[in-house]
């Protein structure tokens, strides 16, 4: 069994309901704190959670909701998105360094910030360690199908230069959080590449396939073009500089070419009466590929629950995030991430 982690959804998993504490970084990103305060307020209206924000106190006190529970942790400092990873990570007055220590003394079972992805990785990585055996962290973002189930690209950012076993366990991870979020007893595994033949692409990913060609689910190498349309996979890995091109290629794309249709129904009459009579199937549509209901992205690998969310995330797009990071602490991912990995040693 799994859970459904969109927004406004139910989960598969039948799950005693806790309290469960979610630090939300609302500095540092491309929209104002209003807007990311707003989107955590939804979430918390909705599900068992408690919330705690983190950032400058001036800027989020206006804009809470007397009604909602909301702990507000006082932060000075914030990580810009231009800023080098180590030297951001070091800034400890900041709402990105502050919360993730909230995770790491145990005050909170999740942190998630829309803000610089390197300076998250690195202040993860430092102040809360890997897991016992994992190299490289990866960032297992959700990519919406036409067949209207997500599938996962590990790694989506976090680690940019990588060698073959940390695909390998990208891989591993992967299919570990595919379990809880689809509830597929034995996701299938890809390796994104320029061809499907297993001797194509460069030395890492020639290498990479021969280390996943011993997992028992692997279905060989996946083209992009493939992923939304086909969904060839529940899980598809590749280095961290690969996934992120893919990711932001895959979203622009899809940007670009609805606006072009609700431009073209717009320019005529028949246009939008065509429009009216397909309302039904392009409402459908458009909810399949909208990425504001697939944020939010954990960065699995490191010792605590750490989930990443779009820099430019609306207020819907940061209550996606925060539902699923809810439902990923809820079903105890960081320890099922863990025992999959201790299994395959």
């Amino acid at each position: 069994m799994g859970f459904n982690a969109r927004a406004g959804s139910t989960p598969a998993l039948g799950i005693i309901f806790m309290g469960i504490r979610i630090v939300v970084d609302v500095m540092g990103a491309d929209r104002p704190p209003s807007e990311l305060i707003k989107g955590a307020q939804a979430a918390a209206r909705r599900l068992p959670l408690n919330l705690i924000l983190v950032g400058k106190r001036g800027e989020i006190h206006p804009h809470l909701d007397p009604a909602l529970p909301v702990e507000v942790v006082h932060a000075p400092d914030v990580v810009g998105m231009d800023e080098p990873p180590l030297r951001a990570a070091r800034k400890r007055d900041s709402s990105l360094v502050k919360g993730i220590r909230l995770l790491a003394e145990g005050n909170a079972e999740a942190f998630l910030s829309p803000g610089n992805t390197g300076a998250i990785v690195a202040a993860a990585v430092f102040i809360l360690g890997r897991l016992p055996g994992v190299l490289r962290p990866g960032l297992c973002a959700a990519i919406p199908t036409l067949a209207g189930r997500e599938l996962y690209l590990i790694d989506a950012g976090a680690t940019v230069d990588c060698r073959p076993h940390n695909l390998l366990q990208f891989a591993k991870m992967g299919e570990s959080y595919a379990r809880e979020a689809l509830g597929v007893e034995q996701p299938k595994v890809g390796l994104l590449n320029v061809g499907e033949e297993k001797i194509k692409g460069d030395k890492l990913s020639r290498e990479a396939y021969k280390l996943l060609s011993g997992l028992r689910n692997f279905v060989g190498n996946v083209e992009p073009h493939r992923l939304i349309g086909e969904r060839p996979a529940d899980v598809v890995v590749c280095s961290g500089f690969a996934g992120n091109l893919t990711i932001k290629a895959l979203e622009g794309g899809a940007e670009i070419v609805w606006e072009s249709v609700k431009r073209a129904i717009g320019d005529s009459t028949p246009g939008r009466l065509a429009a009216l009579l397909l309302r039904r199937r392009l409402r459908v549509l458009s909810q399949r590929l909208r990425y504001e209901r697939y944020n939010g992205a954990p960065l699995l690998g490191v010792r605590g629950l750490v989930f990443v969310a779009h820099g430019r995330s609306s207020a819907a797009a940061i209550e996606a995030a925060v539902e699923r990071t809810f439902w990923s602490a809820q079903a105890g991912l960081l320890g099922r991430v863990e025992e999959a990995l201790a299994r395959e040693e």
